[in-house]
């Protein structure tokens, strides 16, 4: 278990300021946030990488804020892998036992036999870092932090330079590890996609602040906050003192106060009827944009511009075209008051 208890750190104009996390044994925990909110920061704090000037990290019960990072059995996995030009793989991968006084003994020898299986990079291990691939540098990270059996795992952004079709191989290859090994593993990243797939549960930080942790879907369907909703793409955000027709028509009977209401735009319901709703109305379509995988419908409102996303299947059923009056609505569970 991973125990952070009102952690701060000052780097020029940049702090993190009281910083409290705890993360359990053996689970998946992803840091989201935008660029320059600390999240490196963090992880190299936990690491024993940055000098904290107030606050305590504790591993399992332990209070290790005061020793080298070589002390804390943290392994830390950077986007770059930063493997030895100069070694081959079967070096890179056993770098770290060079510094363990028990570096002959037979857990490390079945640890680098099951990664490297389990990593399938048994045909490039005598090769050198400069004839790999970015996925292939990846997996030979992974297995160098991972053979020295660390009670903790740092990830920043390791699947970041990685195209989309390797970066989803190696996501799979990640999860299989973690379910294999249970590795306490802290993972940086700015996709949600990953957070979804890997995560056992979310931290969102601003401006070296943690600002809401939880479960996926407690983070992603009920923020806490408007950054939070923002951030998380929650796309339909109304101020309540903007829109008072259409806060009186959501709120009615239901007593909630609040300051802005927030849906998903995947919650978001499109039909050629009345539907049985919690909350249905009237719109007119004002956009449909193809991103691909799926389709934006942007709906005009109240007044208010709403944005639903549906499959191309579902659009073509619809006959969905710019102009065309339909029913929207979504079901009261999905309604998050911010």
């Amino acid at each position: 278990m991973i125990k952070v208890e009102n952690l701060c750190l000052q780097l020029g104009s940049f702090s993190l300021k009281n910083i409290n996390l705890a993360i359990k044994q053996g689970e998946f925990f992803v840091l989201l946030g935008p660029t320059g909110t600390g999240k490196t920061v963090l992880l190299e704090s936990i690491a024993g990488l940055k000098k904290l000037q107030k606050g305590h990290i504790f591993i399992n019960d332990e209070d290790i804020t005061n020793k080298g990072p070589e002390e804390r059995k943290i392994s830390i996995c950077y986007q770059d892998c930063a493997l030895f030009p100069h070694m081959r793989v079967k070096d890179n991968i056993k770098y770290g036992l060079r510094f363990k006084a028990d570096k002959h003994d037979a857990t490390y020898r079945h640890n680098y036999d099951m990664l490297v299986q389990l990593l399938k990079i048994e045909h490039i291990l005598d090769r050198y870092p400069v004839f790999l691939s970015g996925g292939e540098k990846q997996r030979v990270a992974l297995a160098r932090a991972l053979i020295v059996d660390p009670d903790i795992l740092l990830l920043d952004e390791p699947l970041s330079a990685l195209d989309a079709g390797i970066k989803e191989t190696i996501e799979t290859e990640l999860k299989n590890l973690h379910i294999a090994l249970k590795t306490t593993t802290i993972m940086v990243t700015h996709d949600f996609r990953e957070a979804y797939y890997l995560a056992d549960r979310v931290g969102i930080i601003k401006d070296g602040c943690i600002v809401q942790t939880g479960t996926i879907d407690e983070v992603f369907q009920r923020p806490q906050s408007h950054f939070v909703a923002e951030f998380v793409g929650m796309k339909n955000i109304i101020k309540i003192a903007d829109n008072s027709k259409f806060a009186a028509m959501i709120n009615a009977g239901e007593g909630v106060s609040t300051e802005y209401f927030g849906v998903r735009p995947e919650n978001i319901v499109i039909s050629n009827e009345k539907m049985e709703l919690g909350k249905w109305f009237i719109g007119i379509i004002q956009d449909i944009r193809n991103n691909g995988v799926y389709m934006v419908i942007e709906i005009q409102s109240f007044d208010i511009g709403w944005k639903a996303i549906l499959t191309p299947n579902r659009v073509f059923e619809l006959k969905l075209y710019v102009g065309k009056s339909i029913y929207w609505g979504f079901d009261a569970q999905h309604l998050c008051a911010i």
